[in-house]
């Protein structure tokens, strides 16, 4: 048995005999790179003991499926067996799904993703998929690739198993609320995971399989869940310096690529080929040689570079001179927009790298219970994660949470939208000074 401690789940393990394929995997440069990519970005300048990372989360999610899968197959009862044994025989495909389900995070993912104009869950099919060494371990223990990158896409034939990583209470939110509020010291995050695990329960709902809860038992701890979720929000994921220092990265990304098209900047190699080749497969080893530390040494290389705006933005982010915000209602939005506007031309600066405006209902952590983002239209190789907390009665009857939380209903109805306007904070008391 490998043991692996963890400051959230204490140990988890992976029989060596049963489980080969994952610490294979595990042991894989591709999956041994997330140790590289810090789980929340740039909130460690906010909250100086987020460091954890996306290898660790990845584990994390692995062993609460394991978890999870154990307490569904516990059930009793006829209205159960379908579910079990459609679980049961997919299990370690699910358990190597969760296990991949991040691995295509690049460094500062989204506003990677911005510039590079590719969603980090492609790059995670492509590795899943293409000529690289998960394939090849995949492969080897004679696991076809596309039956984990179905479950991933959510296009897996076993509905039961693709809800126990794609819905409003799969293992990867539950860990990464739990973990992020551990190592980021915030209290806001934390939930009865022990219960929740416990009161579990899956059915059908309008003719889709559902993973929810107990209803005479999960009530207050599916509130406490979407509490947590919206306090975390609020206080980690929208922080307002948080936000400013990933607004910076956008700006310096952007302002790079500009200088790029000119050749007056150096872009790292790897990313420069993705940049001239969209086709994903022939550029993964490239992204596979991406870290954070890549992007950082590149950002204190252009701290001497002689475009003033890149010198002075990459110096900001690195000294932690974060741009100011404030946050805008209707009544002065307009008002102060046009103020930046009239500032940026007396200061003779470029608008568009020193007045930011940010929409933080943009964030990649999206949540359709507090967070006012659009539905996509579902497509044929990937559906939606289900977007409803399930509460079933002893009859195996499932009713939506808002309908029954008072509590929940009022957070869905008022979800989290705060827009800002960043600058540097030498320019604040002349934007605001009228």
């Amino acid at each position: 048995m490998k043991v692996i401690r963890d400051p959230i789940h204490n140990i988890i393990q992976f029989d060596k005999d049963t489980e080969k394929v994952l610490l294979d995997l595990i042991d894989s440069a591709d999956f041994q790179r997330l140790r590289h990519i810090k789980q929340l970005g740039l909130s460690s300048f906010t909250y100086p003991g987020a460091e954890h990372t996306r290898f660790a989360h990845s584990l994390g999610v692995t062993h609460l499926v394991k978890r999870i899968i154990d307490r569904i197959c516990s059930l009793k009862g006829d209205q159960y067996k379908r579910y079990i044994e459609e679980i049961k025989e997919y299990k370690l495909y699910t358990l190597i799904a969760a296990l991949l389900h991040d691995i295509g995070h690049g460094p500062f993912s989204h506003a990677l993703e911005k510039s590079t104009g590719i969603k980090h869950e492609k790059w995670t099919i492509a590795i899943i998929t293409g000529n690289t060494e998960t394939n090849s371990v995949l492969s080897k223990h004679g696991i076809k690739p596309r039956d984990i990158s179905d479950i991933i896409q959510r296009t897996h034939r076993s509905s039961a198993v693709v809800k126990l990583l794609s819905s409003q209470l799969d293992a990867d939110r539950l860990d990464y609320i739990v973990r992020d509020a551990k190592m980021t010291g915030a209290g806001y995050g934390a939930c009865d995971m022990e219960w929740l695990i416990n009161v579990l329960r899956i059915g059908e709902v309008n003719g889709n399989v559902e993973v929810g809860l107990d209803r005479s038992k999960g009530l207050s701890i599916a509130e406490d869940f979407i509490m947590a979720r919206y306090y975390m929000y609020v206080n980690v994921y929208f922080h307002k310096s948080t936000r400013s220092a990933e607004m910076l990265i956008d700006r310096i990304l952007a302002r790079a690529l500009e200088l790029q098209q000119d050749r007056t900047v150096e872009l790292p190699n790897d990313l420069n080929q993705i940049l001239k080749n969209k086709d994903i497969n022939k550029t993964i080893n490239n992204y596979l040689n991406l870290t954070d530390n890549t992007i950082w040494h590149y950002f204190n290389n252009w701290r001497s570079h002689d475009d003033s705006i890149l010198r002075d933005l990459t110096s900001r982010l690195i000294t932690r001179q974060l741009f100011k915000g404030i946050d805008l209602d209707i009544n002065k939005s307009y008002e102060l927009t046009s103020k930046s506007v009239e500032v940026a031309q007396k200061r003779g600066v470029a608008w568009k790298y020193y007045f930011l405006h940010d929409q933080a209902t943009s964030s990649s952590y999206k949540d359709t219970y507090i967070s006012q983002i659009p539905k996509s239209g579902e497509k044929e190789d990937e559906r939606e994660a289900s977007e409803q907390i399930i509460l079933f009665d002893k009859k195996g009857k499932g009713e939506e949470l808002s309908n029954i939380s008072d509590t929940v209903r009022q957070i869905r109805n008022k979800p989290i939208s705060i827009p800002r306007l960043f600058c540097p904070k030498e320019y604040m008391d002349e934007l605001l000074g009228g």
